[in-house]
């Protein structure tokens, strides 16, 4: 996605883009503290 689409959207819908992308990447989110999770 071109930086001036993803810096066009509402501050939600990119923190929603990113997860997707790093859930594909096998990385694991972690909602109530809103960060991603160790590997360990």
């Amino acid at each position: 996605m071109p930086f001036d689409v993803a810096f066009s959207l509402p501050e939600d819908e990119r923190l929603a883009f990113v997860v997707v992308l790093g859930t594909l990447e096998g990385r694991v989110f972690d909602w109530p503290s809103l960060s991603w999770k160790d590997r360990t």
